[in-house]
């Protein structure tokens, strides 16, 4: 069993992934592992993966736990820059509590988003 590598560096350009979209707005993504990643993704995945699932159904939650954790992190991110420039996003719109914590965004200044398709 090889050990498993801690990333310490985030760097999607040394990444192997192919995108590919397909018809009924679907997508097919494609993740290539060198030889010690594989083997350190079998070792992981023999140890936790439950017996009722399937793999594919593992690596979608693998997957979309991810995204959300990602998600989460930019959110307080975000929250905490609008925290921090408290005076520049209340001239916007945004409102604060008296402790400083973002509470919404004033209804008289919400437009309506425009969506852009490529």
């Amino acid at each position: 069993m090889l050990p498993v590598k801690q990333i310490t560096e985030f760097n999607p350009e040394t990444w192997n992934v192919k995108i590919e979209y397909r018809s009924k707005n679907r997508m097919k993504l494609q993740l290539k592992l060198n030889q010690e990643e594989a083997e350190a993704f079998r070792n992981f995945s023999n140890a936790v993966k439950p017996d009722n699932v399937n793999m594919d159904d593992f690596v979608r939650s693998i997957f979309f736990n991810g995204v959300r954790f990602l998600e989460e992190e930019i959110t307080k991110n975000m929250i905490s820059h609008m925290e921090s420039n408290r005076e520049e996003y209340e001239a916007s719109g945004f409102t604060f509590d008296e402790n400083g914590k973002l509470t919404g965004v004033s209804e008289d200044t919400v437009g309506t988003v425009e969506v852009v398709e490529d």
